[in-house]
């Protein structure tokens, strides 16, 4: 009976976990989109993580050379010399990074976004659509 019990919790945990990537996935690409109009982003990913993400991504490719990208997803601070528009994960990494042009995080069980307006102005980029809401002039 613990077996059929164990066996259960870990093919539940399991569908849990690829739905989250999938919710993940969805967010990101739709921010993404929001951001540019080229019909294929190139996107670096330097986590394993956000590698399994970026493959649930539709429109989106994954480089693995930051310079060809034409953005960065970022789980902590990279350091690297590359100058590319970053989407962070942490709120305080995105109100000190000067490359953080958004924010994706979950806060009590919801996704949270948020743009720099000023950021995205120094990249020559700009929210379009649904998410022009989640601009912020405040960093």
């Amino acid at each position: 009976m613990k077996t059929i019990a164990l066996f259960l919790f870990l093919f539940l945990s399991n569908n849990i976990a690829a739905s989250d990537i999938h919710w993940e996935a969805a967010i990101l690409e739709k921010m993404l989109t929001s951001m540019t109009e080229k019909n294929e982003i190139k996107v670096y990913a330097h986590d394993k993580s956000l590698y399994q993400v970026c493959k649930e991504m539709r429109n989106i490719s994954k480089v693995n050379n930051c310079n060809k990208a034409d953005f960065i997803l970022a789980e902590k601070e990279l350091q690297t010399s590359c100058k590319k528009p970053k989407i962070v994960f942490n709120y305080n990494e995105f109100k000190n990074n000067p490359y953080a042009v958004g924010v994706f995080f979950w806060q009590k069980g919801r996704p949270t976004i948020r743009f720099s307006s000023k950021r995205l102005k120094n990249f020559g980029l700009q929210v379009e659509g649904e998410l022009a809401k989640f601009v912020s002039s405040k960093n």
